[in-house]
């Protein structure tokens, strides 16, 4: 009995130490899976830890990591090299080291309290700042900034990545330079064709005068030949017989003469300089009186009138007869250039200084070559056929406004039609 109770004994020991062994032998083979996934975790983080720092070292924007508590905790190269610190100065630093002084950015002061705020809130950040290097240069940043957090949610910190805005604000100045020098680049050359016109203008006038001054001159001279011509041609006229053939040829001389002296007489009206016994007048009264005499003759059957004259108009200083002469030409010529249809439109108004007023006489008619408006009041200038015209009516009209101390615009297109704008001052009234 006693041996087969020891016997049972040690089957039982037995037992029990296989059993040991198989468990140490799980254990041991949980213990080399365990290291070997240690093992392979450890070379994927390294691998991470490498590929993060090949991403960092390589990135052009500048970056810094910030702990929970606002401590510099990583940054990359190229953070280095715009603050000109080195990774030793700059960990474990608090991030007020290159933010310090920062001016105030959407009312609050960009150090550890609003980063502290992003940690609070969750929110992102996304502005502009600027950052100071080490020798205190000011560095323009558009700014952005993120949370980052762990397994558990965790907030462990901020991620910052900063763009440089040197170059691009370099470049926004010299671009609003530039516009600023095509502005006024804008403005001088405005300025110039105003002046061009203005001189033009100018020359124009001290043409019209010399030319006035020399048809006065011509005038006189030929008056006296004429009236001496008329008489004689009267004197022979009486003494010849009345059945005599000489006749007909003695009143074709008195009949030229007599034109001859009409233009004369229009050459003189064109140069006088004498003022215009004005008195106080209605400009639309005016206009009124001549559209209702003209518009009963064959020439204006089929033209329409369209009037646009504005009420309360001031009274003016004019000499009424010469102010009706000015429009009457225009008015006639205005049909003429229509032929059988148009539509003549008359406007009045205050100009816009109101200092004067204006009147507008348009039509629909050919227009006037460009070549020719430089031309247009230059006396025995005409675009009309020879013998249908002298051409001194509008230089007339130019000598009339003048004295008035009033001017005569003209623009016109060719198949479209023109426009006289003669502006009389108000001044005088």
């Amino acid at each position: 009995m006693h041996d087969v109770a020891v016997k049972t004994s040690m089957d039982v020991q037995e037992k029990m130490w296989i059993e040991i062994i198989k468990r140490m032998e799980t254990i041991y083979a949980e213990l080399a899976k365990t290291t070997t996934e240690i093992e392979n975790k450890n070379r994927e983080l390294i691998r991470a830890n490498e590929l993060t720092n090949s991403i960092m070292r390589s990135m052009v924007d500048p970056l810094v990591v910030l702990d929970s508590k606002g401590n510099i905790q990583m940054m990359n190269k190229a953070l280095l090299d715009l603050t000109e610190y080195t990774e030793e100065e700059l960990t474990g630093q608090p991030m007020e080291l290159i933010f310090q002084r920062e001016k105030q950015v959407d009312g609050l002061i960009f150090k550890g309290p609003r980063i502290r705020q992003l940690l609070r809130n969750g929110s992102t950040l996304d502005t502009e700042i600027e950052i100071w290097s080490k020798s205190k240069e000011r560095i323009p940043l558009s700014l952005s900034g993120s949370l980052m957090r762990d397994s558990s949610r965790e907030i462990t910190g901020v991620l910052l990545v900063g763009r440089d805005l040197r170059q691009t604000k370099k470049l926004l100045a010299e671009a609003a330079a530039a516009e600023a020098h095509r502005a006024k680049a804008d403005e001088l050359e405005k300025a110039y064709n105003e002046l061009q016109q203005l001189q033009a203008k100018l020359i124009q006038t001290e043409k019209m005068a010399s030319l006035g001054k020399l048809s006065a001159g011509v005038a006189h001279e030929i008056n006296n030949p004429l009236g001496g011509i008329t008489i004689y041609a009267h004197l022979l006229k009486e003494d010849i017989p009345k059945d005599d053939p000489s006749q007909e040829n003695i009143e074709k001389i008195v009949k030229l003469a007599s034109r001859s002296k009409e233009i004369v007489k229009n050459l003189l009206d064109f140069a006088r300089q004498t003022d215009p016994k004005t008195e106080s007048h209605s400009i639309n009264s005016i206009l009124n009186g001549i559209l209702s005499i003209l518009d009963k003759q064959i020439l204006f059957h089929n033209i329409k009138i369209h009037k646009s004259l504005k009420s309360n108009l001031p009274m003016i200083l004019v000499d009424a007869a010469q102010i009706q002469q000015v429009f009457m030409n225009i008015i006639i010529n205005a049909a003429e250039a229509m032929g059988d249809q148009g539509i003549l439109t008359l406007k009045t108004g205050l100009a816009s200084t109101e200092k004067s007023i204006f009147i507008e006489i348009s039509d629909t008619g050919c227009g006037i070559p460009k070549e020719h408006l430089s031309q247009l009041f230059e006396p025995f200038f005409t675009t009309k056929e020879a013998g249908k015209g002298t051409g001194l009516g509008l230089s007339i009209c130019y000598g009339i406004i003048r004295r008035h101390k009033g001017r005569i615009d003209v623009n016109s297109t060719q198949g479209e039609g023109t426009t006289f704008t003669i502006y009389l001052p108000l001044e005088e009234a």
